[in-house]
């Protein structure tokens, strides 16, 4: 039996030698670090707008008799979007109209009377109240006419909000309305969109803020951001990509027009504009899309994604001391748009050598070489 034990304890031995030896001889590819400056482009979702949306809602109640154009189409300002039921409205103008003629025919008799009673009070052949008299009766008339005019014109007015134009040039978004229903004071109509160019708005965090006005040299000011030589933001960030969402990028570029400079203390974040020209109305209202930020990084050291150990929310890299063995470092990284490397941000320095595959078999302390 204690032979057996012994002959089992060499196996063992011989078992432990041969795996150490066997981690010696394992390649252990190294990369040295040298510094570099990489565009990292940042996606941020962002809603599309037009230029200038304007909400279109009748002036006056009635029955829809006209419709005159189609959902998603292309409207110019001043064209004739819908009609109202003008039945009421235009005998109510007829109305006001006779009520001015008859005003201005009271009004000519009450002149006529005022001047005739002036003469005579010229010759002492009526007395001083009854010119004042026949003046008050003039004006009162004169005051009617122009009461009737008031009137005419309200009816004039709402006669001509039976005829809804669009109040912009852009594409029209329907609300669903059909001939013959009402349309009431309180109902949305319909929108249109000036989407010559569009907007897209996004919002990014605290820290990215800070860190554009930092790279890009910024400043708040009451005119918005500008740079210490008084030039806008805009001709100093870069321009942008869009990404929509079948994955197409936008054939144009476009422009941060907007930063805000005021931070949402409940999300800790800032909202911005960007602007892109929209010549073939690609583009509309109410999508949603990616913009793609272009960051220019310096001094990073790009390390391929085989080289990171994930500790939780840490990245661990293994760098190779001077007698060979390794040690554990935890780096502030950010992956690649690619996704096959890191950037390393701090945590090495330049020159350092960095284990770049098999590092889930290694610990620290241990010797490669």
């Amino acid at each position: 039996m204690l032979a057996v034990l012994f002959f089992v304890g060499v196996l063992a031995s011989c078992g432990n030698s041969s795996r150490k030896k066997e981690d010696l001889q394992v390649k252990y590819d190294t990369r040295i670090m040298k510094p570099e400056s990489r565009v990292y482009n940042i996606y941020i979702p962002a809603s599309l707008h037009g230029v200038s949306e304007v909400e279109v809602y009748p002036q006056v109640s009635g029955i829809i008799r006209e419709l005159n154009f189609k959902d998603g189409v292309k409207v110019t300002k001043g064209q004739t979007l819908l009609v109202i039921d003008q039945t009421e409205h235009k005998l109510n103008v007829q109305n006001a109209q006779a009520n001015l003629a008859a005003a201005k025919a009271q009004m000519e008799t009450t002149k006529l009377q005022y001047e005739t009673n002036k003469k005579l009070a010229e010759k002492k052949i009526v007395s001083d109240y009854v010119i004042s008299t026949s003046m008050n009766a003039y004006h009162v008339a004169q005051a009617a006419v122009q009461q009737a005019q008031a009137q005419l014109s309200m009816a004039q007015t709402s006669l001509g909000y039976c005829t809804v134009k669009s109040p912009i040039t852009g594409i029209v978004k329907e609300n669903g309305f059909k001939i013959g229903e009402l349309a009431d004071l309180t109902e949305l109509l319909c929108t249109v969109s000036d989407n010559s160019e569009i907007q897209a708005w996004f919002s990014y965090t605290e820290s990215q803020l800070l860190e554009i006005l930092d790279r890009y040299n910024l400043k708040p000011s009451s005119e918005g951001l500008k740079d210490i030589d008084g030039q806008t933001a805009s001709a100093k960030l870069p321009h942008l990509q869009l990404q929509l969402k079948n994955g197409q990028v936008y054939a144009h570029e476009g422009v941060i027009t907007e930063i805000g400079g005021i931070v949402d203390s409940k999300t800790g974040t800032v909202i911005g504009k960007a602007t892109f020209p929209n010549p073939d109305d690609e583009l509309r209202s109410g999508l949603s899309a990616t913009l793609i930020f272009p960051t220019m990084m310096d001094s990073v050291f790009r390390i391929p994604k085989t080289a990171a150990v994930h500790l939780q929310n840490q990245l661990l890299f293994y760098r190779v001391k001077k007698d060979g063995t390794v040690e554990g470092v935890i780096c502030e990284a950010i992956p690649s748009n690619s996704g096959n490397n890191y950037y390393v941000k701090s945590g090495l320095k330049s020159g350092d050598e960095v284990v770049i595959n098999g590092v889930q078999n290694l610990s620290n302390g241990m010797k490669i070489r």
